[in-house]
């Protein structure tokens, strides 16, 4: 079933039992009072005839209320008829109500044991009849009416919906640059439409993400996989022979995996998708081993001082410190240092400083200035990790001093 159709059904379904009850109530109500007015006015009646009993006098009273009255009651006292306007003759009636007599509708009106009266009230149910053919027909107009009408709009509403549909099973795999034009209908159709074209910004973005990421992992394992497969080609040829080969290529291959085993665990870690668990962590044997690391693999000098403590995965901060102090290395002049407080670690160099434009985008995946000769995944893992574990990083920048900042981000500074 089409959603047209289902809209149409569903509408229809509720008008349809709404106007249902509406109409049934309506017409109950004004059966009620006509039935309730017949009753009360019987009622009068006998409660006047009752009154007066029936003796000589008051059956001449009674004869002058029944003439006054037009003789339009049936009367029947104490298994007598008294009064029969209808010919109906003696009728042993158990209890008050509607009796059909014929093709004439009565209403017997049960006083006590000996009286009973009763009015023909076939007009007022034609009536009633005559009210409830018109509410059914009402009723039918109506139902049909919405029915067409909700089936005409949802179908002038849905066209936009199939042409949605239609044009979206059209896209192929690589059509990444496609939208749809906006219909300008000003309902949900509007929204879908936009909603969609943000999504298919976003995975054209992602797409062309993946494309660099793929790109830019490749060229990075090619060149130092190239320079391992060099100097292990010149150790086998030459190294035996020569000592200043041998340590320029045992020095070339180690330098090589470390970049490799850098870019690896950065690799490994944006691949993750679970929840990081946090604990105190002593910051200064974490820093010492990075640091002693750090200093053998670049044969640098990096000052480290102070002391403290942070909420963080040991994991992820062990990364974020190795890859700030990197970037501090390769980017940066010395002298390095690292200064360690109480929910707070600050990583300094003294170079050319990061200019006010660079600075919004440095943490961004694959992100790379003209002089960087890393993959662009460094700083974009430093964010996430502190994204995840709830620290707050911050850089300050100008010529010849920078400081990235880590801390708890529920302290201030």
């Amino acid at each position: 079933m089409s959603l047209t159709s289902k809209i149409t059904y569903l509408t229809t379904l509720i008008v349809a039992i709404v106007l249902s009850i509406v109409l049934i109530t309506f017409y109950f109500s004004i059966r009620t009072v006509a039935i309730n007015s017949i009753k009360n006015d019987l009622r009068e009646s006998a409660t006047f005839l009752n009154k007066h009993g029936f003796g000589t006098m008051e059956r001449i009273m009674r004869g002058m209320f029944l003439q006054n009255s037009k003789r339009d009651f049936y009367l029947i006292y104490n298994g007598e008829v008294l009064s029969d306007p209808y010919n109906l003759g003696y009728l042993d009636i158990k209890m008050s109500g509607l009796q059909k007599i014929g093709d004439r509708t009565f209403y017997f009106l049960k006083i006590n044991e000996k009286m009973i009266v009763a009015k023909d009230i076939t007009p007022i149910m034609r009536f009633l009849n005559d009210i409830r053919m018109r509410f059914f027909l009402i009723y039918i107009l109506a139902v049909s009416l919405t029915s067409f009408l909700t089936y005409i709009v949802s179908k002038n509403s849905m066209k936009h919906l199939k042409n949605f549909v239609t044009e979206l099973a059209n896209i192929k795999g690589n059509d990444l640059g496609f939208r749809f034009i906006k219909p300008n209908t000003n309902d949900e159709i509007d929204e879908l439409v936009e909603k969609f074209n943000e999504l298919m910004d976003r995975v054209e973005k992602n797409y062309k993400l993946q494309e660099e990421f793929v790109s830019n992992v490749s060229h990075e394992l090619k060149t130092p996989i190239a320079n391992l497969i060099g100097y292990s080609e010149m150790l086998r040829r030459w190294g035996y022979k020569d000592k200043t080969i041998l340590e320029e290529s045992v020095e070339s291959i180690r330098e090589t995996a470390y970049k490799m085993k850098e870019l690896i665990e950065n690799m490994l870690l944006l691949s993750k998708n679970y929840q990081l668990t946090t604990e105190k962590i002593d910051m200064r044997p974490l820093t010492e081993k990075i640091v002693k690391l750090k200093e053998k693999q670049y044969n640098v000098k990096i000052s480290l001082s102070g002391n403290g403590t942070i909420i963080a995965n040991k994991e992820a901060l062990e990364r974020i410190i190795s890859n700030l102090l990197e970037n501090a290395i390769l980017h940066g002049k010395p002298p390095y240092e690292i200064k360690l407080s109480e929910n707070k670690i600050e990583i300094i160099d003294h170079g050319p400083g990061i200019s006010k434009e660079e600075q919004e985008k440095i943490f961004e995946r694959f992100y790379k200035s003209r002089s960087s000769k890393g993959h662009g995944l460094g700083l974009f893992l430093v964010k996430q990790l502190c994204n995840q574990m709830n620290l707050k990083i911050s850089i300050e920048s100008k010529n010849g001093y920078t400081k990235f900042e880590i801390r708890e981000d529920s302290h201030e500074k």
